[in-house]
């Protein structure tokens, strides 16, 4: 279910935004909510006027996502063209026009990031669409607003139609082509985006390791900075010993084998908490307080990060000689320290 918010809303705003963020939560017609504010004002003793006052500090601004990223430039043409599109709907009767008109207004909304002056320097063959939408269209109902509305609705033209059914006729037109050059531009965008997935798909296809290689390098990134440089250097190296581990065991083992297990809970569960429970003491206690064996956290942390290192280490060098028994003692190993037994020197001290 799609739930409207009160908020105000700057995108149709004349002053505040207060009424036409209350229109869009009820449902109804910005102008008519103005209109009983304005009136209301009079026979409230100015209780409406301090109700909006009150409103406009409470509630929330929004606009909407495409409008927020918009240049000021752009913005003011866009505003423009509310005006225009909201007094010319108040005046149309003529069956689906009013659908059209709004239609051609969403169409716009959705093309506003390429009219931005840097993207039509960039796709030139945009311009024409721009003076189509944000010149011809603000024009044609320009014109339409200049004549009186009982002459625009009955009035034949020259064509032989009323100058409501004319404006019928152009919007018709815009619509038509609006919609193709939007679902053009939106086929373009899907089709770049298929082709990064493809890429990003191919790319974890030919390295199965992308997915841990990914998670411990956000790891060091997450980290960088915070931790001592001999500290950063050990991860350093227990990530190069983990990858290599991992892609020599999916080349050889079976899925179920508990050593390719360990080296995954290793570099997904173990070394990141491990790390972080370090990070959650302040750095000046990490340093200084003596905790277990009265060695400090940032003490223990390095044999915790050598004792990794060096078994992880010991672990690939089983690997690639094709040791059996190694492999089995290391990873029963792994398994013992690391897994099945893991470190609470943090917690039991810190509490």
């Amino acid at each position: 279910m799609n739930r409207r918010k009160l908020e105000r809303d700057l995108d149709h705003r004349k002053i505040g935004g207060v009424c036409s963020g209350l229109a869009r939560f009820f449902g109804v017609d910005r102008t008519l909510v103005r209109l009983i504010f304005f009136v209301s004002i009079f026979f409230s003793f100015s209780l409406s006027f301090w109700l909006y006052l009150v409103l406009w500090i409470l509630l929330p601004g929004t606009r909407s996502p495409i409008r927020a990223s918009l240049s000021g430039s752009l913005r003011k043409k866009v505003q423009h063209l509310d005006k225009l599109v909201e007094r010319t709907e108040q005046r149309l009767n003529l069956p689906g026009s009013r659908q059209r008109l709004i239609a051609v207004h969403e169409l716009v909304e959705t093309l506003l990031p390429d009219f931005e002056s840097r993207s039509l320097s960039r796709k030139p063959e945009l311009r024409p669409v721009y003076q189509a939408a944000l010149v011809h269209f603000p024009e044609l109902l320009e014109q339409y607003l200049r004549l009186p509305s009982d002459y625009a609705a009955r009035q034949p033209m020259e064509s032989g139609k009323t100058a409501q059914e004319q404006l019928d006729d152009e919007l018709s037109q815009l619509e038509k082509s609006l919609k193709n050059i939007a679902m053009k531009r939106y086929g373009q965008s899907f089709a770049q985006t298929a082709e990064v997935l493809d890429t990003l798909q191919s790319n974890f296809d030919d390295d199965p390791t992308s997915f841990i290689r990914q998670k411990l390098e956000t790891l060091q990134t997450r980290v960088s900075g915070r931790l001592d440089t001999e500290a950063e250097a050990k991860i350093e190296r227990i990530k190069t010993s983990l990858l290599a581990a991992l892609s020599r065991l999916l080349q050889t083992a079976d899925p179920a084998d508990p050593n390719l297990y360990n080296v995954r809970q290793i570099a997904l569960d173990y070394l990141p908490e491990t790390v972080d429970r370090y990070l959650a003491i302040p750095p000046a206690l990490a340093t200084s307080q003596a905790y277990a064996q009265g060695k400090t956290a940032q003490a223990i942390l390095h044999e915790q990060l050598d004792l990794l290192d060096s078994s992880l280490r010991q672990l690939v060098t089983s690997l690639y000689r094709e040791d059996a028994q190694g492999l089995l003692i290391h990873g029963n190993f792994l398994r013992d320290k690391f897994l099945d037994h893991r470190p609470d020197w943090l917690d039991k001290n810190l509490h």
